[in-house]
């Protein structure tokens, strides 16, 4: 594990693809938000934020992913709620990110190696789980509206090593367009959505890794 984690870590910085990983694996805690009191308006956008994540159910997308060092990866992404996600990421990116059930799964098709992170660890966890409901354990540490636009950052307080998650959506209608994430040591990706295509049906197939999942993940 610890092998595969470094040459993970030494493409990534050759790449700059597939940063979603690193933040599971990131040392160190995320800084907690002090609570914060939101007005009735806020709270009603908060409440319409809840809502339409919890009756998402499928997406299928190209993306763009700004990289912490600059650079930028191209793919495909498909999300099927609650649990699962893949990314498909463009040539000469020889990555894919899976997630089923319990893992966040993490491929490099040029090595033939996958890592398996537990998903609660890890930012995707953000979007794919099966109830999200703002609280004590999803923490909103930001609020933000501009023209058509809101802006809601997250963060997992039992779970502080898995940063913080900024969810972008259009307005009339709420639509997710975007997210943000900072990992433990303040670096930032930024993955935008290019012509999404919401409820469309996919196939069970995109979600499978047939690789024997592990016992155990230090």
């Amino acid at each position: 594990m610890a092998a595969t984690r470094l040459r993970i870590m030494a493409a990534t910085r050759l790449s700059g693809a597939a940063l979603l990983v690193l933040f599971g694996l990131a040392a160190g805690a995320a800084a907690s938000a002090q609570n914060i009191a939101f007005n009735k308006a806020e709270r009603a956008d908060l409440a319409r934020v809840e809502t339409y994540m919890n009756t998402l159910d499928t997406i299928q997308s190209r993306f763009v992913q700004a990289n912490p060092d600059g650079s930028y990866s191209e793919g495909t992404m498909y999300l099927q709620r609650p649990g699962r996600l893949r990314f498909e990421y463009d040539p000469p990116d020889p990555y894919l990110i899976v997630v089923r059930g319990k893992w966040f799964i993490y491929i490099d098709t040029d090595l033939e190696q996958a890592t398996y992170l537990p998903l609660e660890k890890t930012p995707a966890y953000f979007i794919v789980r099966k109830n999200i409901r703002f609280g004590d354990k999803l923490r909103v540490t930001k609020l933000l509206r501009g023209d058509n636009v809101l802006r809601v950052e997250l963060e997992q307080t039992d779970q502080p090593d898995a940063g913080r998650v900024m969810l972008i959506f259009t307005d009339n209608p709420l639509q997710l367009r975007k997210w943000r994430i900072v990992d433990a040591q303040g670096d930032l990706t930024d993955t935008t959505l290019i012509n999404p295509r919401y409820g469309v049906p996919l196939a069970d197939s995109l979600f499978v890794y047939k690789e024997p999942e592990p016992e155990n993940v230090n």
